[in-house]
């Protein structure tokens, strides 16, 4: 039988070169990134979602709180990517170790339920010993990755510095790329041009704005 996937979004970062925002506050068409990629998973079975959360947690944990995610607080301010993924990996092991992890990054603005089902099947159906599964659109790696049980508990146990990137070079054989034309899989949210993009892409039947954000963080830029 198939391992259930539980899911966690990576929500820990700055945002400096988005002004001092958090991404996943971002709102599109009223409903906040977190909360849209919550939708996106459970549409597709992924009941438990988690997102971890370093700065911004007075905004970001009540937009968990309304998508019924569970929140990993990060001690660190500053935390980086491979400091979220640590976390992400060790709260797996004690609270889904039976369960395959998928991890994405939390400024996903395109991915929705159509493209996690497209990773989720071409997942059910890999090949035999493909432990790990990573979209790749035109050359580019993508989110989210896949991890089965086995790989999550075996990345868990790495040494505090590497990261899931690294590591997965390292796993000869047992990566299997998913070759995808969907931009979603790759279309991210780094700076006001990003967003700006993404107004034009998404326009005029989608509306993205900031509306909701508390004033002291939007006047961060």
């Amino acid at each position: 039988m198939t391992p259930p996937i539980a899911a966690t979004i990576l929500a820990a970062g700055q945002g400096s070169r988005l002004g001092g925002r958090p991404k996943t506050a971002l709102l599109v068409d009223g409903a906040s990134l977190l909360e849209r990629l919550a939708v996106a998973l459970r549409a597709n079975g992924i009941a438990s979602v988690g997102v971890v959360i370093g700065p911004y947690a007075d905004t970001l944990l009540p937009l968990a709180a309304r998508g019924a995610i569970h929140p990993l607080l990060h001690p660190q301010g500053n935390s980086s990517l491979i400091d979220s993924q640590r976390l992400a990996l060790a709260a797996h092991a004690q609270a889904r170790p039976d369960h395959d992890l998928m991890l994405l990054v939390g400024d996903l603005p395109l991915l929705d339920a159509h493209a996690v089902q497209a990773l989720v099947h071409h997942w059910h159906t890999r090949a035999a010993g493909i432990d790990i599964l990573q979209p790749v659109v035109a050359g580019v790696r993508g989110h989210p990755v896949i991890l089965s049980a086995h790989s999550a508990a075996a990345a868990n146990g790495l040494p505090p510095e590497l990261g899931i990137r690294d590591w997965m070079q390292q796993q000869r054989g047992r990566v299997a790329p998913f070759p995808s034309d969907y931009r979603a899989y790759v279309t991210d949210l780094d700076t006001p041009e990003d967003v700006e993009a993404l107004r034009r892409t998404l326009h005029p039947l989608t509306a993205v704005s900031y509306t909701h954000l508390r004033a002291h963080e939007t006047g961060r830029n």
